[in-house]
């Protein structure tokens, strides 16, 4: 019989099952034969202290006595807080930050240009300098910004947009149009086209807008004198000078000031962040690994949103030139870059401690992996500390000197990553070579990844401070960039456009034209219905709404027009209330001071902001009017609502643009080029390094010897390793065309899969004539699993780096590369399959292809498979052959007894490439694949190596480790980068089926 540990010889039954007299009732689960037993006899260390199943009894660890739920016992007395002050939280936005910064912009605009504009319009101030009583604060309302840079691009904004359609507008004024209505209209159309082909964003508006009132204003008086078209633009010129004045009084605000405090945030969030990632693998329980994970995820959020804020403000600090050095601004760019490639490598690190969470057992049940951990951890701690000291010093480096002097710091980092490296070697030394295990362990690739990610993040920020040293001082003054940003670039910009138009036809540049046209067209179309229905000229305001409603597509345009009809509502209600009940000038001013107050209170809301900036362009002709009467607000909100619709009906009749196609085919590009990159990368292992072209003369990079036999080649290839760069420092001297020509193709893919994000929310919106759900969650997925595989392909990009840093391959490294070569070709050939299937899916959904897509993801994933199954076993079989050959030459060294001792022990090892041929072709039928022996861990190749998890062996002080550090952590990358972005694949086919079939039935 099978006895208990500790038991002696009494049997198990004798141990645990109760006696005979113990009334033992199976029935009775919750019953227990000691229960009756006095307490002394109820122990655990007892005989008899054991529950009806044998089990020792269980004893309570929690006191069952507990109060209630709510009560505040359970929290720890230091934490408590006492109830008897209560808060009143009626008011409590007045503590908030935020609302006492609006306050203070709505007070700035109101005082300072809104005040004394009114002030002008109602004859309070006696200088007759307007020519309109709208023009200066429609003005306003355009140019309130918050900060200089802001307010000094949409000054240029403003200038150029003047250059444009100021000499069109006096061109019209100077052949008379007004008195030819037929000659105006062709004028009218044929420059608004003009206008929308080659403008946009702001600019166009500003065109669109300003040329329509000055041709508008012609209609009603032809007789107009020539400098008409410049007093509109003097008006509109009034009221940006008064919103530039309100910036900088009381006291500037700057959008550097702004990019600067973003970046501190993004500083202390990723060296936080950092800190809490390298804790988690050998974390003491997976309960803390959780916790830690989801604050990490929480700062990642924070650096996401920071990061938008940062290059928005960096836009604007641009045109700072005065206020601002060139130096600081180039280094707060070099450091949002910095920051940029370590949230990328944090991203890499949350991946795999995804995996780790999913599967705790892994590490937390492996010696080994303990083993490791205890080696590694305090080394990783100082790793992670130098780290964060970094992010919080580049927090006050301002400038590119400042940045240099953080020397100490920079060294502190690479003397930790160093001394990192040298104790991750020393363990494999150990734990590997030394303590021969049988087979890899699930670990190990986990474990190699993260080091290869922690490390990898080291080389990140030493490549900034070699960017940082590299950098020149500009000899082009501030001022000279911005012109020729603002100048030079838009025109270069549009000489391409057309270029590119009549050369190529592509969709891009055509949809231009054509919206172009639908945008001329709704304008011509609503002053031709206004007057066809009789309205006053003096009173027509249809055409200048749409210059603010257009949009590329017929959604965004339903979106724009929604919120102007809601504004259009608001402001005709207020204006018209205000206007009727103001009846002197004092009124007048102190309601349209206290309108624009609460308009420009709510300008900077993320939601409410372009709101209250339409109803404030409705509201200020309908206030500023002397006599306000309800056929003119009638009037406003007819040909406001008409210009809507006709503009509405003719983008989504002509020609439309629709948001869901144009998401496919750009997600179509994004997977041809995800197919291009997986070919390129698969190819590396067939490409040579640079150095190896130039020292071996040859495109060969691999080995047809077996492993270890080429002893001539390892010893120079150990005597190279002294001149190439050490692991925390290995950056790519020389230049690599292929890795270049990798990085160039992820950069552009990135640069599209950024595009795509404004198209997923218009395709949400967008609906045919049968209402079905969209599925957004499956949109979300899609988007949420091509970023993923985007950050896997710069992993992968990295992997391959590391492993081409180096002056040569080892014979053993040219020996896997050759051995690997064919699984990965298969594997990029199955996801190029994929690819093609798929885009044909994308673009004829009604065709069902789910059988071959899942056939392709699923040859995809089993090649990947074989390649990490074989290059786990290729390791092994490459570290007892090395340890076998150096155990071997010991003993030789101690006589003959050893060396025949060695002999009957030690079978002469099998080549890393014979995987177990006989039984795979034995088990594979028509398809040749060691995957299910692989699975299984079966070969006999293992055991004829004489792999023992209980030898221990002793190796020289010159024993060179046949796969270094570098190709240890590029290997492992590289092939869990391959098997997470095959899992991504399957993921991406499962989310983009869904929306097909969200097509098929719209179609």
């Amino acid at each position: 019989m099978t006895t208990l540990k500790g038991g002696g010889d009494k049997t198990y039954r004798e141990n645990c099952l109760p006696a005979s007299g113990d009334n033992f009732v199976i029935d009775d689960i919750g019953s227990s034969p000691a229960r009756d037993l006095p307490p002394a006899h109820n122990s655990v260390g007892t005989k008899l202290g054991n529950d009806s199943f044998g089990l020792p009894l269980y004893v309570p660890l929690q006191d069952s006595g507990r109060p209630g739920k709510n009560s505040s016992l359970t929290v720890p007395w230091s934490l408590r807080k006492s109830d008897g002050r209560k808060e009143v939280r009626v008011l409590e936005f007045l503590r908030s930050p935020q609302f006492w910064r609006q306050v203070e912009f709505a007070l700035r605009v109101t005082l300072i240009a809104v005040f004394p504009s009114v002030g002008l319009v109602v004859g309070f101030i006696p200088l007759n300098i307007l020519g309109t009583s709208t023009s200066v604060l429609s003005a306003i309302v355009l140019a309130s910004k918050v900060t200089v840079g802001e307010m000094i691009a949409f000054i240029f904004t403003w200038l150029r947009a003047g250059c444009i359609w100021l000499p069109f507008a006096t061109c019209g004024v100077a052949l008379g149009l007004g008195n030819h209505i037929g000659v105006w209209c062709a004028y009218y159309t044929l420059v608004l086209f003009v206008i929308a082909t080659f403008t946009e964003n702001m600019v166009r508006r500003v065109c669109l807008l300003l040329f329509n009132i000055c041709m508008i204003g012609l209609l009603v008086k032809p007789d107009s004198s020539l400098v008409y078209p410049s007093r509109v633009m003097a008006d509109w010129c009034i009221g940006t000078l008064l919103c530039a004045l309100a910036v900088f009084v009381p006291y500037p605000i700057f959008s550097k000031t702004r990019a600067q405090k973003a970046l501190c945030e993004i500083a202390n969030c990723t060296g936080a962040a950092f800190t809490g990632m390298t804790s988690c693998f050998w974390s003491p329980s997976n309960v803390e690994r959780n916790m830690s994970m989801t604050k990490v995820r929480m700062l990642i959020a924070t650096v996401d949103e920071a990061l938008q804020t940062f290059y928005l403000e960096q836009d604007h600090s641009f045109y700072e030139f005065l206020f601002d050095s060139g130096d600081a601004r180039r280094a707060r760019w070099f450091k949002a870059q910095l920051f940029e490639r370590l949230r990328t490598n944090l991203i890499a690190l949350s991946q795999v401690l995804d995996m780790v969470e999913g599967r705790p057992w892994v590490i937390d049940e492996s010696e080994r992996s303990l083993a490791f951990g205890q080696h590694l951890s305090p080394h990783i701690k100082d790793v992670a500390a130098s780290v964060d000291k970094l992010m919080d010093a580049l927090t006050s480096a301002h400038t590119i000197k400042a940045v240099s002097d953080l020397d100490e710091l920079f060294t502190d980092v690479s003397a930790a990553t160093r001394k990192l490296q040298h104790e991750f070697n020393a363990a494999r030394l150990d734990l590997f070579y030394q303590h021969r295990p049988e087979t890899l362990e699930e670990f190990v690739p986990l474990m190699t990844y993260f080091m290869f990610t922690i490390i990898n993040s080291h080389d990140t920020i030493s490549q900034f401070g070699c960017d940082m040293s590299k950098v020149e001082v500009s000899r082009m003054s501030s001022a000279k960039v911005v012109v020729a940003k603002v100048v030079w670039e838009p025109f270069k910009e549009e000489i391409e456009y057309v270029l590119k138009l009549f050369r190529t036809f592509r969709r891009r540049e055509i949809q231009r034209l054509i919206e172009a046209a639908k945008v001329s067209a709704a304008m011509i179309a609503t002053v031709g219905f206004s007057l066809l229905i009789g309205v006053d000229k003096e009173s027509l305001s249809g055409p200048s709404i749409i210059a603010f409603v257009s949009g590329s597509n017929p959604v965004e345009a339903v979106q724009a027009s929604v919120v102007r009809l809601t504004a259009c509502i608001l402001g005709t209600v207020i204006g018209f209330f205000a206007g009727t009940y103001s009846s002197t000038p004092t009124d007048k001013i102190i309601s349209v001071c206290v309108l624009m107050f609460i308009g420009t209170f709510f300008r900077t809301d993320k939601d409410y902001g372009i709101l209250v900036v339409y109803a404030m362009f409705v509201l200020i002709p309908l206030n500023t009017m002397e006599s306000t009467t309800t056929e003119d607000t009638l009037s406003r909100m007819n040909q406001i609502t008409f210009g809507i619709l006709i503009y509405i009906i003719i983008s989504a009749a002509v020609f439309p643009l629709s948001p869901s196609l144009i998401l496919r085919k750009k997600r179509i590009n994004i997977l041809i080029r995800f197919g291009e990159a997986v070919t390129k990368l698969c190819g590396l292992f067939s490409k040579p390094l640079a150095t190896d072209l130039l020292a071996d003369g040859s495109n060969d990079p691999t080995s047809n010897a077996p492993v270890g036999n080429d002893s001539v080649l390892r010893s120079n290839i150990s005597a190279s390793r002294a001149f190439t760069l050490s692991f925390s420092e290995r950056l790519i001297v020389s230049t690599d065309s292929c890795m270049e020509e990798i990085d160039a193709l992820l950069n552009e893919t990135s640069r599209r899969l950024k595009r795509t994000v404004p198209f997923e929310a218009f395709a949400r919106k967008e609906r045919g004539l049968l209402f079905v759900h969209y599925p957004t969650k499956a949109c979300e997925r899609t988007a949420f699993t091509l970023n993923r595989m985007m950050g896997l392909l710069r992993s992968m990009w990295c992997s391959w780096s590391i492993l081409r840093s180096q002056k040569a391959y080892t014979p053993e490294m040219r020996h896997i590369l050759r051995t690997l070569q064919p699984i990965a070709l298969d594997a990029s050939s199955s996801f190029n399959r994929f690819v093609d299937l798929m885009c044909y899916a994308l673009r004829n959904p009604t065709t069902a292809l789910q059988t071959e897509l899942m056939q392709a993801v699923l040859d995809f994933m089993q090649s990947v498979e074989e390649l990490c199954l074989r290059k786990n076993h290729i390791m092994i079989a490459v570290i007892t052959k090395a340890v076998n050959a150096e155990y071997g030459m010991n003993n030789l060294t101690h006589g003959n007894g050893n060396r025949s001792h060695r002999s009957e022990t030690l079978t002469p090892p099998c080549d890393a490439t014979g995987l177990a041929t006989s039984e795979c072709a034995r088990s594979s039928g028509i398809k040749s694949s060691a995957l299910p022996l692989l699975r299984k861990k079966t070969f006999n190749s293992i055991d004829s190596m004489g792999i023992s998890g209980q030898n221990i062996v002793s190796l020289s002080d010159n024993f060179v480790m046949p796969i270094s550090g570098e190709d240890s952590e590029g290997l492992h990358a590289l092939s869990l980068s391959l098997s997470m972005f095959s899992n991504d694949a399957k993921l991406l086919l499962m989310s983009l089926e869904e929306m097909l079939d969200h097509m098929r039935k719209t179609a």
